[in-house]
């Protein structure tokens, strides 16, 4: 068979209807096939201040408490010392074996102010995944809108199906019993950053902020309280309005006292 020769001419002629047809064929193509969604990136912003670097007198009073169902957590900014406009925040928390976590931001145009969070995920549709076998995290907070600093600490969850009645912070250097807490759901043991206005001494421990879904005020039987402390020391509580000093004793790094329920407890130098 003869070979067909194309001459340079003709090339340029037909080579341009051939272009045209592999194109048109393309868009038909590709009018026809679905187009999948782009993948959309998270873009979290992620706090940015040092932590914890500023003096614990200065720091924010911050409570985290559980709803009546134990589905949300409220978090509410009681007091700031130091100048801020608003609370960008980040918590973390161990459900079952996974760790989960939330943002949010709060105004402070008015104290104290209130955010609710869930515990769980709610999809486009509005189905809503509640998480269970929560334990607790860490809760870290921004403050910016005047002076920019960061604090950062940590928070224990119980569900109490056991109908426990003692009770223990993160850190294991708190710890709370009274018997009628066994007929409490939830609570939340959480070591605020800062304390309330009005706390006088040297703190020599930690902030233990005890949350729970209803008033623990309620109960007229005494709490028996122990703190871990650097040395010996006074119990303080705070009942919601003043500090109060409570009658304590200390023995081998703890502190310990007994009297009503409290809204936070810590202990300072004698």
């Amino acid at each position: 068979m003869p070979k067909l020769k194309i001459s340079k001419k003709q090339l340029l002629i037909i080579l341009p209807i051939v272009l045209v047809l592999i194109g048109t064929v393309v868009f038909f193509v590709n009018k026809n096939k679905k187009v999948a969604a782009p993948v959309v990136t998270s873009t979290k912003k992620k706090i940015q201040s040092p932590v914890n670097v500023i003096p614990v007198s200065e720091r924010p009073y911050l409570r985290l408490e559980p709803t009546s169902d134990g589905r949300n957590i409220v978090i509410t900014v009681a007091e700031v010392k130091k100048t801020a406009s608003q609370l960008d925040y980040e918590m973390e928390y161990q459900t079952g074996s996974m760790l989960q976590g939330f943002g949010g931001l709060i105004k402070l145009d008015k104290l104290p102010v209130s955010d609710k969070k869930l515990f769980g995920s709610q999809s486009a549709g509005g189905a809503i995944t509640y998480h269970e076998d929560i334990k607790g995290g860490n809760f870290l907070a921004q403050f910016t809108g005047g002076e920019s600093y960061a604090v950062k600490s940590a928070w224990r969850y119980f569900e109490n199906n056991i109908k426990a009645s003692e009770f223990s912070s993160q850190d294991t250097k708190f710890i709370i019993n009274n018997q009628d807490l066994s007929k409490y759901s939830y609570i939340v043991i959480y070591n605020s950053p800062g304390y309330p206005e009005g706390l006088k001494g040297d703190l020599i421990s930690d902030l233990y902020v005890v949350g729970v879904e209803k008033s623990l005020k309620t109960i007229s039987s005494d709490f028996e309280v122990s703190i871990r402390a650097s040395e010996e020391g006074q119990m303080m509580g705070y009942d919601g309005s003043k500090w109060q000093k409570m009658d304590s004793t200390y023995s081998e790094g703890l502190v310990k006292a007994k009297g009503p329920a409290m809204d936070v407890y810590a202990v300072v130098k004698k």
